[in-house]
């Protein structure tokens, strides 16, 4: 049971956050990005390399990305400034935006520090970061890097 209520690939945290209690208040692409960014690496897959398995998590958040995107999601939500922003992240999920990022290689961090801005839900209503798609193509960049990182190691 604890394979389905609680996956292993979801807890790993260094700070012992679970994945729900964050992508729980989010929209639905953007917290299917943070979900395929917070397993990156530790989901195995039977018969199946990791690091191809990692790789395949990051382009599936990529494409969530892109799908937010493509379907101008974010202007249906209120804007709001990066500092008020990241003050909502932390009163909705009870958690500091850098709380959340802590352990992840720093291009990954970046993306979902900036993610954690976009989509998220505040008592009904969608709030995204002024900007958000220009800030969309900064954390495919940065996942992009990622990717290509992982690709040139030995």
């Amino acid at each position: 049971m604890e394979n389905v209520s609680h996956p292993k690939h979801y807890n790993q945290h260094p700070a012992g956050i679970e994945c729900i209690v964050i992508i729980r208040h989010y929209s639905c692409d953007m917290a299917n990005a943070l979900k395929y960014l917070w397993r990156a690496g530790l989901k195995p897959e039977p018969g199946r390399d990791d690091v191809e398995k990692e790789v395949e998590d990051l382009k599936k958040a990529l494409w969530y990305i892109d799908d937010y995107k493509q379907h101008s999601q974010g202007l249906h939500c209120t804007e709001a400034k990066s500092e008020l922003m990241q003050l909502y992240v932390e009163q909705v999920t009870g958690h500091s935006i850098i709380d959340i990022t802590k352990g992840y290689a720093a291009n990954i961090a970046l993306a979902m520090g900036q993610l954690l801005q976009i989509g998220l839900v505040v008592d009904g209503i969608v709030y995204t970061q002024y900007r958000w798609p220009v800030i969309l193509d900064d954390c495919k960049r940065c996942i992009q890097e990622r990717i290509d990182h992982i690709m040139t190691e030995d």
